[in-house]
């Protein structure tokens, strides 16, 4: 059995000379810095008028914006800095046989739903903030 690979691969490999690759390079960089500006421009206003409309948010995107972590974002909640939105909860009712005795059983159980940080509450504790900071004049 020989030592050699199936295929075959050529060993002579040409190098490039750096003005085939510049020109290149300048040929390709206006097309890719517009297509990915283009994108960026709409993902970002497609995210601002979301956050500016929008009453609620998830925790999630909530602590990326500010910069914070989940930890702390669970620490603000707790302490009353950030509020949750009401959300709605469901009630599902099964019927399960009781493992002991046989006999079914009812079990009502209420599922909440996605907890979600009250935006109009942040903006306006903010604003009453700003309003009563000695440093701006008013």
């Amino acid at each position: 059995m020989s030592h050699q690979n199936a295929i075959q691969v050529p060993t002579d490999k040409t190098p490039l000379s750096k003005e085939l690759l510049n020109s290149v390079v300048s040929q390709l960089l206006p097309a890719l810095e517009t297509a990915l500006s283009a994108t960026i421009v709409n993902s970002i206003s497609l995210q601002l008028t979301t956050l500016a409309n929008s009453p609620t948010i998830s925790k999630k995107d909530f602590a990326a914006i500010n910069g914070i972590s989940s930890a702390v974002l669970e620490k603000w909640i707790a302490n009353g800095v950030v509020l949750l939105a009401p959300t709605p909860s469901t009630t599902i009712t099964q019927q399960r046989k009781n493992r002991k005795t046989g006999q079914m059983q009812t079990v009502v159980m209420e599922r909440h739903g996605n907890a979600l940080i009250n935006l109009e509450a942040w903006r306006e504790k903010n604003r009453q903030q700003a309003i009563k900071c000695r440093y701006i004049n008013r």
